[in-house]
């Protein structure tokens, strides 16, 4: 019987997670025990009804990540016997926080997590990192081995990286993942200003979409389906083996500032218009703040009309563009991640799932959006 322990259950990543544990569980002859821990209720996560609904059939616990005696209590079991598989997904991925809030939220919540782990001799823990913690100072696809840079990363990356070093020093063993630039169901901030800026451009009846940067910079793509069937997949590998395993994920398709955006607007049926170079001359020449302020300060507003006008009132979703975002520095900082290497290891079993961004892929995020009301219920 697999016993697994999920950290950050209900958030983006750990939600795919907890749907593929629960459907690994149902389509099992042995009965699986699975423990969902986050500081936030489901019922709170705008989940679809059949989403929310797994919730009920695991050990969900909530409560503050921060707080040491909290995740000692998470690690506890009834027989006492360790857990076979723990998945660290709770450290912040989120753009935009403060320095004492990815210090918290990823660098000591992931060392906690890392020792209590020791302390409990798990099986095998999978920490979530991500690929922003490469330099990616040329167009180059990064490998597990690439050079990581810290005065070229962000706060956040830095912070995910000394989380690498905790679990290193776990004593136990250890997977860590490194996901290029995620989207799927539940994704709120990744692919989704792209989005939204394709939506605006069909409602104002223009169907030419802007697209910032050179059409061949690389920026690696995932969907977070592939994230949570490698987490699995390579804790069933790497259980009770020694030693710590890296793995980029990154799907084949060589994703490009010009897939991206021809993915996007083969969605909402709009033409990406890449600048001319005098226009892109002008604009690597602005600070990052400068350029993210100024895109903001255009969708904001008519995104907000098209929300009201629409009927939704309270939605998350924004085409607010954080200077930590990827595409922000992509001019300067291409995102090119090579995830070859965990679909091409022995015995490991995994295979992407979704080799290549596509538009079928992002209309199943925006058609969930709409299901629960955070996306106008306008034709795509």
């Amino acid at each position: 019987m697999p016993t697994c322990l999920v950290f950050g259950s209900a958030n983006f990543y750990g939600r795919a997670l907890t749907q593929l544990l629960c459907r690994e569980c149902q389509q099992s002859a042995d009965t699986w025990e699975i423990r969902g821990v986050d500081k936030i209720l489901p019922q709170l996560a705008s989940f679809p009804a059949d989403v929310l609904a797994l919730y009920s059939t695991i050990d969900y616990r909530m409560g503050n990540l921060r707080c040491r005696g909290f995740l000692e209590q998470a690690f506890q079991r009834d027989d006492g016997k360790p857990w076979d598989f723990v998945f660290n997904f709770a450290a912040e991925h989120k753009f935009g926080q403060s320095d004492q809030v990815y210090d918290q939220d990823v660098r000591q919540l992931s060392a906690n997590i890392a020792a209590l782990a020791s302390q409990h001799s798990v099986g095998v823990l999978v920490q979530l990192s991500t690929a922003l913690i490469f330099a990616g100072t040329s167009n180059s696809q990064c490998a597990e081995d690439s050079v990581v840079d810290g005065a070229q990363t962000t706060v956040m990356a830095k912070c995910h990286v000394d989380a690498e070093a905790s679990a290193r020093q776990a004593g136990v063993p250890v997977v860590i993942l490194r996901p290029a630039l995620c989207y799927g169901p539940g994704d709120r901030q990744n692919a989704v200003p792209m989005l939204i800026m394709a939506q605006l451009s069909k409602q104002e009846g223009d169907n030419r979409m802007p697209v910032l940067w050179d059409k061949d910079l690389r920026i690696s793509t995932v969907h977070v389906s592939d994230v949570a069937a490698a987490a699995l997949a390579s804790a069933r590998w790497h259980h009770n083996k020694p030693a710590t395993v890296v793995f980029n994920l990154a799907d084949s398709g060589d994703t490009t500032n010009a897939r991206l955006a021809q993915a996007v607007g083969g969605l909402f049926g709009v033409e990406p218009s890449f600048q001319n170079v005098a226009v892109n001359f002008i604009v690597k020449r602005l600070k990052t703040a400068e350029l993210a302020e100024e895109v903001n300060q255009s969708l904001l507003g008519p995104w907000m009309d098209l929300l009201a006008a629409n009927g939704v009132s309270n939605s998350p979703l924004s085409p607010y563009l954080d200077q930590e975002h990827p595409y922000c520095r992509l001019d300067s900082q291409p995102r090119g991640v090579d995830g070859s290497r965990i679909a091409n290891t022995s015995g490991l079993k995994f295979e992407y799932q979704y080799p290549r961004l596509s538009p079928a892929a992002l209309r199943e995020m925006v058609e969930e959006f709409q299901a629960v009301g955070l996306w106008p219920a306008i034709p795509i």
